[in-house]
């Protein structure tokens, strides 16, 4: 029998495009629920698949938009989605189709089943993807975000059965 603490992953790593607007948000949001429902031992990082130069902070109008919500992303540097990021992550939550293909490419193939969509754990709103603030406005990323970092964490908090 295997136990939550076992089939929590122990490292997340959340991943869009250029890892300076989605992917931070996203990580310090999955990071405020994971502290809230006691699972502060999971680690979560994230990545780009295109992040030039890196280094970088979030996006003003991100670390502002997540201030308002209690969330400080301003420390967070964007970084570039390596193959060694397969090997020290359990899990990979992609925000878009995009960054999922591309995440993908990089990933060996006995890897590719840590990669997910963090739309999938949206328990509230209809999404198949995270959407981009430029194109739906900060505050329907918002709430996709948080519906889907509290989705994924009541999916893991409560084990419920395979449907």
């Amino acid at each position: 029998m295997t136990t939550k603490s076992e089939t929590t992953p122990r490292r997340i790593l959340l991943v869009c495009i250029g890892n300076r607007v989605r992917s931070p948000l996203a990580q310090g949001f999955l990071r405020a629920e994971l502290n809230s429902a006691g699972l502060g031992h999971v680690q979560v990082d994230a990545a780009g698949t295109h992040v030039w130069p890196g280094g970088e902070p979030p996006e003003r109008e991100a670390i502002f938009e997540a201030a308002r919500a209690g969330i400080h992303i301003g420390h967070l540097r964007s970084r570039e989605l390596t193959a060694g990021d397969f090997d020290s992550h359990d899990l990979v939550l992609a925000m878009d189709w995009d960054s999922h293909a591309l995440a993908e490419a990089i990933a060996a193939d006995h890897q590719r089943h840590k990669i997910r969509h963090l739309a999938h754990y949206a328990r509230r709103e209809k999404i198949t993807t995270i959407p981009d603030p430029a194109a739906t406005g900060y505050d329907r990323t918002l709430a996709c975000i948080q519906d889907a970092c509290e989705g994924w964490v009541v999916n893991h908090l409560v084990r419920r059965p395979a449907r």
